[in-house]
């Protein structure tokens, strides 16, 4: 497979989306809630009009639900965007990775020719970072829960590593979680990042936003596209951050789910599970062999789910699954155990 493939890989050859069960893109699995399906429609003839450059509505949407000033945020198309925008306008000359991570961190620093450090992390000691190591550079890039493993760095931990250097840290899937968000952490040491396609299920959009301090944000903004984040995509965002119980559902959804997800799975053999934190799961095979040929006898199936060997520090033994609905854990499940 190519090094930077990633998941959600549903189109064929002639560019036709397919009838995949696609658990290899890790989406809220309640789908699009009710108000952003309005709200799109509601304004779909809207779109003869160039999107608001200043997104003045979904800012301040994201000010109120995330508690943060909106001379703080810069609005991306998509997380992933924002990676490629910081390290352009910031130019850091060495970059710590921790590994396996998103390929996006790797693929953005390599766009400015930055020196790449890998910190290799171990399956045997659940990919646990090792404080006592140096992190000396310029920039580490860390996901918060980190992708495709599930890890959550602690707040302190983050506060003991930007003594060293600088973080950008990618909360893409915190909303999936009861737990505290690094957006107050924000100085001139810490960024934070985070996505609302995901926890929104909307993917075909592209949404997302960063928390920067104020005169980094100021030259972040300067810096990109004026309509970087179309008409459709700010409306649907200012719905969905209206949505409380939306949100609310769905955490309580993936708690319950999660666990018999995680229970099931444990029971086939062959396989090591990694506890998940957010809306996927991180399995290891016995051998690169099984986990092939279980990843083609499913998409024969129309199962679809992430090969792992292209992220760096894994290797073809690891596969990753969402957390979809019950009935569509259910088809994956049983047909797990039956391969």
């Amino acid at each position: 497979m190519q090094k930077f493939e990633r998941g959600g890989q549903i189109y064929n050859a002639a560019g036709a989306a397919e009838n995949f069960l696609d658990f290899s893109a890790n989406i809220n699995p309640l789908g699009v809630s009710e108000k952003v399906r309005a709200a799109i429609i509601e304004n779909l003839d809207g779109i003869k009009n160039y999107p608001d450059p200043n997104a003045t509505e979904l800012k301040a949407a994201i000010s109120q639900r995330y508690k943060v000033s909106a001379e703080n945020l810069i609005l991306v198309n998509g997380a992933a965007e924002f990676f490629y925008l910081y390290l352009n306008v910031t130019r850091p000359r060495k970059i710590l990775i921790p590994v396996p991570s998103f390929s996006e961190y790797e693929r953005a620093a390599r766009a400015i020719n930055a020196e790449i450090e890998y910190i290799f992390t171990r399956a045997e000691e659940n990919f646990q970072l090792d404080f006592a190591q140096d992190f000396s550079a310029d920039l580490i890039i860390l996901g918060r829960p980190n992708n495709p493993t599930g890890n959550l760095i602690s707040i302190d931990a983050i506060k003991k590593i930007s003594n060293a250097t600088k973080i950008l840290l990618d909360e893409s899937f915190i909303d999936f979680l009861e737990v505290e968000s690094a957006r107050n952490l924000v100085s001139e040491k810490i960024t934070v990042v985070q996505s609302l396609t995901k926890i929104f299920a909307i993917p075909g959009l592209r949404l997302g936003f960063a928390v920067a301090e104020k005169n980094l944000a100021e030259k972040l903004n300067a810096a990109k596209d004026v309509w970087n984040v179309n008409f459709l995509a700010q409306k649907a965002g200012v719905a969905a951050l209206s949505d409380e119980k939306f949100l609310q559902v769905t955490k309580s959804y993936l708690q319950i789910e999660k666990k018999y997800f995680v229970e099931r799975l444990k029971k086939i053999p062959h396989l090591q599970v990694f506890e998940p934190t957010a809306n996927f799961v991180l399995l290891k095979f016995d051998t690169a062999e099984l986990a092939q040929t279980v990843l083609k006898k499913l998409r024969q199936e129309k199962i679809l789910l992430r090969n792992c060997e292209n992220f760096v520090g894994l290797d073809g033994r690891f596969l990753r699954s969402a957390i979809r609905s019950h009935e569509e854990n259910l088809k994956l499940l049983d047909t797990l155990e039956k391969i």
